[in-house]
């Protein structure tokens, strides 16, 4: 009974030299194929993280340098601002100025005018005053000539008055 009795292991020499050549094979599969594709994996893997690591220097570069130029573009607005308030502010005074050496002008022209129109209303009195006294002159004339009558002679009076005047 017990040649009958099956084995759950059986145990002979072609088992040996078969896992003798399954560990050879484990070997040479290891040298020739797992190790460089291992190798080439943690290359990868390296030249990744290098280049995550170098996008996020980048980044951070890239991120500095738009803080700076939003720093500065403030700043050129802040110049730019002070450029313009400086420019009304002056336009404002020179604005100013003008008027007040127009006001100055005109008060000198107004002034000048009123004294020409002095000298010409001197002028002109002076010429009636002349005229009159020519008037009178003359109308004593023709009083003492005694040919005028006393309505005649008011008469004549008034035009020729009326005559210099409208001249």
């Amino acid at each position: 009974m017990n040649a009958m009795k099956p084995q759950l292991i059986n145990f002979n020499w072609t088992s040996v030299v078969m896992l003798l050549m399954l560990l050879m094979l484990m070997y040479i599969l290891y040298k020739l194929l797992y190790k460089p594709f291992f190798h080439i994996a943690d290359e990868r893997r390296r030249k990744v993280e290098e280049d995550i690591s170098s996008a996020e220097r980048a980044r951070k570069e890239a991120e500095d340098l738009r803080a700076q130029m939003e720093d500065e573009l403030r700043e050129a607005r802040k110049t730019a601002e002070e450029i313009v308030s400086r420019a009304r502010k002056e336009a404002e005074e020179i604005v100013n100025e003008a008027k007040d050496r127009a006001k100055e002008e005109a008060g000198r022209i107004i002034e000048s005018a009123k004294k020409q129109a002095e000298v010409e209303k001197g002028k002109v009195l002076e010429e009636v005053r002349s005229k009159a006294g020519e008037l009178a002159v003359a109308l004593a004339m023709k009083i003492l000539s005694g040919v005028l009558d006393e309505k005649a002679k008011r008469e004549y009076l008034i035009r020729m008055i009326d005559k210099e005047l409208k001249k």
